[in-house]
């Protein structure tokens, strides 16, 4: 039976899910049942609303999408003449900034007021950041109000944040150690002021043209005396919470939560996906409160074994089983090797070995040419097998560039494609449903340099909306008789023109671009794709992780539905009741190392 403030937990999750949607539910609807838990669950959530607007939101939209703002140009508190926008959050949005005293560019975050519970408070916790003085955190010069608004002001960071490094290009190890060791140094000064950052990721990580992190957003920090009045421990952001934070074990919050929050970046880092992997916010606090991550090299075999020895030890669940302090884990990244070491043979082993093996892959070619000759062919074919598409313990089939699997489903219009996807972060163009054509455009759902993209007969459309790579995402392309529309995690994020019925129809392959061509493969992890009749989603909705959980709506009918089984004789089992079972094939390489 969960404890009280486990129930709290709960809740407050739900309340963020309906908040992320534009729904701000009162605790009182949350409580239905459980009048006790009003009071406690709407002060976490004044709280959150309080706190979270300093920090960097994950979904600031691009300037250039953002309307005109009539506060460009205004000069706040007679010294801060806002010149540009950088980005908006929930909470706040930040402009680029000229300091007139000082004849410096700053930036300037001014908040939502309407969205603040208690601006006094708010301010309050600014003033407690501005304290903080270290060169490898972004320092907060001012804080006020002007005319109703409250905002504050802190250093104008010239580069791009840590989510965005992950998301384009990820470092090596050593990079990678270094860049989390310079981190660990900025929090071991917060630490040793009695700070604790708590809402430690990669957006809240800036990189400066010089290549050095700095650590920004120290709102939501607390303090030791602060810990000991009872403070919240439910603030931050989930996927990068410790334990002891989701479990609400206020006596254990302290530095190495934020170790805990490191190790977690620095998985990410070394290996491009998440260490706990959930399709839900429910599945993901029960995965960082209960499992053990993947092993780092399992992930990527180029990380040294003391690397990841690091980086596990810093998710240890318990603090007491991580490292004592940052300053102690910055050290063993420092004196941890840059590379995974390689066995050094003697000369004469190596000589052999290969005059062992080139004998025998002689033997192997030359029974390869033979074989290919007698059958007329002069390149390998796909092969289709049971063993050929992987499926992990999540229940998900794993992509790996060369498998797809093919759809007895014919190509047409009006159609809803979806699937929930976790992506590697690569930024080349990968298909996860397609149906093209040779010398003509399919339909047909797909990311495009990590943005979601719709394929229509004739051309397509993508938004510039990155996938987040590593996280478990839910992308649907609804193809209408009037209009395009996609959507990521539910949320209509862009409309394109109509397509056209095919006239040239191919079967829906998932995994690639279509049945006649073999590229684009799609590269990580697919845990159910669905195609149905007509137009399934015209508003934003709520995705499901069980998609055979779900009723059509009116009007629709689920034609395939895919959620990782596999049956006895290799087949991709459809839960949709049509039998349109699918069969799995994968490519080998020919002489020159392209596919077939």
């Amino acid at each position: 039976m969960m404890s009280t403030d486990e129930r709290i937990t709960e809740l407050l999750l739900k309340w963020e899910e309906r908040w992320e949607l534009g729904e701000d539910v009162p605790a009182a609807q949350l409580c239905h049942g459980c009048p006790e838990l009003v009071e406690p669950l709407q002060q976490r959530i004044d709280r959150l609303k309080r706190m979270a607007w300093m920090a960097t939101d994950n979904d600031e939209d691009h300037p250039h999408e953002l309307p005109p703002d009539p506060r460009l140009n205004q000069t706040l508190a007679g010294r801060y003449t806002l010149e540009a926008v950088l980005g908006e959050g929930g909470f706040g949005r930040v402009y680029r900034a000229f300091d007139t005293d000082l004849h410096r560019h700053v930036a300037v975050k001014v908040a939502h007021t309407e969205r603040l519970t208690s601006p006094d408070q708010l301010l309050g916790e600014a003033r407690r950041a501005a304290k903080l003085r270290h060169p490898g955190i972004v320092s907060v010069h001012d804080v006020g109000r002007h005319e109703g608004m409250v905002f504050f002001v802190s250093d104008l960071i010239e580069g791009r944040s840590l989510a965005e490094q992950i998301a384009t290009n990820l470092p090596t190890p050593g990079q990678a150690a270094r860049l989390v060791a310079e981190i660990a140094d900025a929090l071991q000064a917060a630490h040793e002021q009695g700070f604790v950052h708590r809402d430690i990721k990669p957006s809240n990580i800036l990189i400066d043209g010089q290549g050095r992190a700095m650590v920004t957003d120290f709102g939501i920090a607390t303090t030791t005396d602060r810990r000991t009045e009872g403070e919240g421990t439910f603030s931050g952001t989930l996927a990068y919470m410790a334990p002891e934070q989701v479990a609400g074990e206020t006596q254990l919050l302290g530095p190495r939560t934020d170790i805990h929050a490191l190790g977690t970046v620095l998985y990410e880092l070394l290996t491009g996906t998440h260490p706990f992997p959930a399709m839900t916010q429910t599945g993901l606090r029960e995965s960082i409160l209960f499992r053990t991550p993947k092993p780092v090299r399992v992930v990527n075999p180029a990380v040294p074994a003391a690397l990841e020895e690091t980086v596990m030890r810093c998710l240890a669940k318990h603090p007491a089983d991580r490292f004592a302090s940052t300053s102690e884990l910055a050290e063993a990244l420092r004196s941890a090797p840059a590379n995974q070491a390689r066995v050094r043979l003697p000369v004469w082993t190596v000589t052999v070995l290969l005059v062992a093996l080139g004998g025998v892959a002689l033997w192997q070619g030359s029974q390869w040419l033979r074989t290919s000759a007698a059958n007329g062919e002069h390149r390998r074919a796909e092969v289709e097998t049971p063993t050929g598409l992987p499926v992990s313990e999540e229940g998900a089939f794993v992509f790996d560039g060369e498998v797809r699997i093919l759809t007895p489903v014919k190509s047409f219009a009006p159609c809803t494609l979806e699937a929930w996807v976790r992506t590697q972060g690569r930024r080349d163009d990968q298909f996860i449903v397609g149906s093209d054509v040779s010398n003509f455009f399919g339909i047909g759902l797909a990311i495009n340099g990590g943005y979601p993209t719709a394929e229509i007969i004739r051309g397509g459309f993508n938004v510039e909306q990155l996938v987040p790579p590593g996280e478990w995402t839910h992308l649907a392309a609804v193809f209408g008789p009037e209009k395009t529309m996609l959507f990521l995690n539910g949320k209509k994020i862009g409309t394109g023109p109509a397509t056209e019925r095919p006239e040239h129809e191919t079967r829906f392959v998932i995994g690639n671009l279509g049945e006649d061509h073999n590229k684009l493969f799609f590269v990580g992890e697919v845990a159910a794709v669905r195609i149905s009749s007509g137009e399934r989603y015209r508003v934003d909705f709520m995705p499901r992780r069980n998609l055979r959980a779900e009723a059509d709506p009116e009007g629709v009918r689920s034609l395939l539905l895919y959620d990782g089984t596999i049956g006895e004789n290799g087949a991709v089992l459809d839960h949709s009741g049509n039998g349109n079972h699918g069969r799995v094939q994968r490519f080998v390489f020919n002489v020159s190392g392209t596919k077939r």
